[in-house]
């Protein structure tokens, strides 16, 4: 199971920013972790080319940046104090242009566990994520939660995990669980059989019981193998005698759970589209990983997740498989789950 023992918190101060404090929080309590905080100011360069609009001899790197980085520490440590003193780490001031870029680099660099932040921030814009948000979930390496204002940590007690079946897809497993492990929550296993041929929503064909049940059998294999071959530490699949409906043991000892695992099949034209629909009513956070069965190691963010990550108004999380992942998945011999073709 995942450990987030290194947790960074970007901000901006507003009050989109603030909606991921106490999500931090929990996780950090939860696993002995510290909460670090971050604020990127602009760079010298960009401050001068805004105050050229100035008809005042001013600068920047003299008479603004030092007042701005004063203020900012205040307004770091101000935020820092509210933090119990066991969870609580140090503040770190970035300069860049983008502030996506001096975030995904610091906690690249600084060997972060996770990074949680406000779905939106200063930009309160039409779009469900703010654009220095959806950056970081495209580009970062490190795992990141994006927390939408007004969601609390009591609040999330369902967390969909959308799969293709691909042992790439599976690999944001071992977050779910640590964050159901954490929140007290339910894990719902999402794969959709993609239909082609102008099936509408108006349609009334379901999928016949045999087929669900094929693939969830399918999936429980896959999953089960990549338990086995990954060895995430304190995960194991329990199965129930009742379809759809089974367990993940998670943690050890005093502090081992056992997670409702319930497996979700359904039929669609759109992927990204079903996995919006359900999660809209059915779930309070989906984790998902970055590239799946048609990923590519060097590209950042899969089309699928890419669309969900933009479309959805519920707090997500996006996992990049690392390295090794992609390498593992690459070789294994597992196929992806197969149906007989459908109407």
């Amino acid at each position: 199971m995942e450990k987030y023992r290194k947790i960074l918190v970007p901000t901006d101060f507003s009050s989109g920013a603030e909606a991921a404090y106490a999500v931090a929080k929990q996780l950090a309590h939860k696993f002995a972790g510290k909460i670090d905080l971050m604020h990127v100011l602009p760079t010298g360069e960009y401050l001068r080319e805004t105050l050229k609009k100035i008809p005042v001899a001013v600068d920047p790197d003299e008479d603004v940046i030092p007042d701005i980085v004063k203020e900012t520490e205040r307004k770091l440590n101000s935020v820092l104090e509210k933090i119990e003193e066991p969870i609580r780490g140090k503040i770190h001031i970035g300069k860049n242009r983008k502030a996506s870029d001096s975030i995904i680099h610091y906690a690249n660099g600084e060997g972060y566990d996770l990074i949680v932040m406000g779905s939106k921030g200063e930009d309160e814009s039409f779009m469900k994520r703010g654009s220095t948000t959806l950056r970081i979930l495209r580009n970062s390496k490190v795992p990141v939660l994006a927390i939408d204002k007004g969601t609390t940590a009591g609040d999330i007690k369902r967390i969909l995990l959308p799969t293709d079946s691909s042992q790439l897809s599976l690999s944001a497993l071992p977050h779910a669980v640590a964050l159901a492990h954490a929140f007290g929550a339910e894990v719902a296993l999402f794969y959709v059989m993609e239909l082609h041929g102008g099936m509408t929503d108006d349609s009334d064909f379901k999928p016949e019981t045999h087929q669900k049940e094929k693939i969830y059998e399918q999936l429980m294999s896959r999953l089960d193998y990549y338990l086995k071959d990954r060895k995430p530490e304190g995960i194991e699949l329990k199965r129930s005698d009742k379809s759809f409906l089974d367990s993940l043991k998670a943690g050890k000892a005093d502090a081992k759970k056992y997670i409702p695992l319930k497996t979700v099949v359904i039929a669609g034209n759109s992927v990204h589209y079903e996995i919006e629909k359900y999660a809209d009513k059915n779930s309070d956070l989906v984790v998902m990983a970055t590239h799946g069965h048609s990923g590519f190691a060097h590209l950042f963010l899969g089309s699928m997740t890419e669309k969900v990550v933009q479309n959805l108004p519920k707090p997500v999380m996006t996992t990049r498989p690392t390295e090794a992942e992609f390498d593992r998945a690459e070789k294994s011999s597992i196929g992806m789950v197969t149906y007989d073709p459908l109407p």
